[in-house]
């Protein structure tokens, strides 16, 4: 009889074992998959960072270097800049985002180019009826 009982508590705490390690694997598995999401999350927000300073780069590059192409021209050296900046930095991104990210300087830098636009100065107007 005590043979049988030591064999029974045997087999429950085999049974609870084996539930708390399939538990265990459980909450790893979860674990890793946060951490994979946080590492992808964390690595995108850094490649793109780098792709827009590489655009930055590349669109600076193409303007003082070849000065004797056109847009389109410059616009396609840069892109070849960027994609080969960013294989060298193992990001490989399609050639639309590369293209993307050299636009996007363009467009900053344009931006730097427009006309200041000057308001008139409204703090001499009279009020006429008024009484000095």
């Amino acid at each position: 009889m005590h043979e049988q009982i030591n064999q029974y508590v045997t087999q429950v705490l085999l049974a609870a074992l084996a539930l708390l390690t399939v538990l265990i694997k459980l909450w790893l598995e979860g674990l890793k998959k946060k951490a994979e999401a946080y590492y992808e999350a964390r690595t995108t927000a850094e490649q793109r960072q780098t792709l827009a300073l590489l655009g930055k780069e590349a669109f600076s590059f193409a303007e003082t270097v070849y000065l004797e192409l056109d847009g389109p021209g410059k616009l396609e050296r840069a892109i070849e800049y960027v994609a080969l900046k960013a294989a060298a930095a193992g990001i490989h991104v399609p050639a639309e985002e590369i293209r993307a990210v050299v636009e996007a300087a363009w467009l900053v830098d344009k931006r730097k180019e427009l006309p200041v636009v000057e308001l008139e100065d409204t703090t001499t107007l009279k009020v006429t009826g008024e009484t000095e």
